[in-house]
């Protein structure tokens, strides 16, 4: 295997083509995430983006796109924000990962997200978790009845919530692409209050992830788009969401809410009226993402297994990583209390800090 490592911007027109043929004949590569466009606003945004070109004889046989670090240390592309990851590439095919990770000056690989479909991560898999998805392969009534069935006394309540928001505060206003930059603003703001009342790391305190948003705002095909959702009540802004489609898929990324108005569930009444217009639009899923969150179950229906470890090739750096591990383990099955999960949360902390490292 033949292995060239550029910049996404640096492609030719056939490895393009051969990407989009790629990530298109294989619906487990349908997520906006395993598009080129993804992989150029990742690369208009940070300087270390990463696609490993793959060849036998020549012949393009797959990507993999990462985020280059130090010291042999990679990232998946998108790094945190980053829901779906792994090789682009004929479906079926399994390829030597450890021997691209060399080829490419890759030693550690953390990754979170990779389909367990992709046989060339298997042997590196340490858990796997669902991501959630709404099923619009048969259209909207289609998956409304399977939901209703499912749930009907929490969608009915959700109903009725947005019926009495609309009574006290005005009529109720869905924009599916809307392309207001103070609505765009607000959700970066919402989101950052959030994340801090929450205890939980800002992600907009990093200029490059607003950066990566806006990129993939600004692209408008039939292969890929960013939306920014919105709902208003009486001309005011009570929910907005920020995600991102590519031909077949769409995912459910920011959504935030005004706090006034939590009693009356507005978030629920965006990703409604967001899964009703991807219906009629020709979007066949989407993916709510990893976690047991009830809202997930009641909109979702179906899940995508995505499995999470880290690949590493022989190597300093993977030593380094596999000695902590093992010391990580060892301290895990001792009985000290909260002392003996200190070297995860250490582990956690630098692949935190190396993700959100922009080179």
């Amino acid at each position: 295997m033949e292995v060239e490592v550029k910049r996404p911007s640096a492609l030719s027109e056939i490895e393009i083509d051969a990407w989009r043929t790629f990530q298109v004949a294989d619906p487990a590569l349908h997520s906006p995430y395993f598009t080129i466009e993804f992989a150029l606003a990742c690369d208009q945004v940070r300087s270390d983006t990463r696609v490993a070109v793959l060849r036998d004889n020549g012949v393009v046989k797959g990507f993999l796109p990462f985020h280059r670090g130090p010291l042999g240390y990679g990232l998946p592309l998108g790094g945190p924000l980053g829901d779906f990851q792994g090789l682009i590439a004929a479906k079926g095919l399994k390829l030597d990962l450890p021997a691209i990770m060399r080829a490419s000056g890759i030693s550690v690989y953390p990754f979170g997200f990779v389909p367990v479909t992709q046989e060339s991560f298997t042997s590196s898999f340490e858990t796997q978790d669902d991501c959630h998805s709404a099923n619009l392969k048969s259209g909207f009534d289609a998956w409304y009845a399977d939901r209703m069935a499912a749930h009907k006394k929490s969608l009915k309540r959700y109903e009725a919530k947005a019926r009495q928001m609309e009574k006290a505060h005005g009529e109720l206003i869905f924009t599916m692409d809307d392309r207001d930059p103070a609505a765009f603003e607000t959700l970066l703001a919402w989101k950052s209050a959030q994340y801090h009342a929450t205890k939980f790391f800002d992600v907009f305190s990093v200029p490059w992830t607003s950066a990566l948003l806006r990129a993939i705002w600004g692209v408008q095909s039939d292969d890929f788009a960013g939306h920014l959702s919105t709902l208003r009540a009486d001309g005011r802004l009570v929910a907005v969401h920020f995600g991102m489609r590519s031909r077949h898929a769409a995912h459910y990324w920011f959504p935030a809410y005004d706090p006034e108005f939590a009693r009356f569930g507005p978030g629920h009444r965006l990703l409604l009226g967001m899964i009703k217009d991807h219906a009629t639009s020709g979007i066949s899923q989407v993916h709510l993402g990893v976690g047991d969150f009830r809202y997930k179950h009641q909109f979702g229906g179906e899940t995508v297994s995505l499995g999470s470890g880290t690949a590493m090739s022989p190597s300093l750096g993977a030593f380094c990583r596999q000695s902590a591990h093992m010391v990580q383990k060892g301290f895990e099955a001792l009985p000290l209390g909260p002392v003996s999960h200190l070297p995860g949360r250490v582990l956690r902390r630098l692949d935190r800090t190396m993700a959100f490292r922009l080179a």
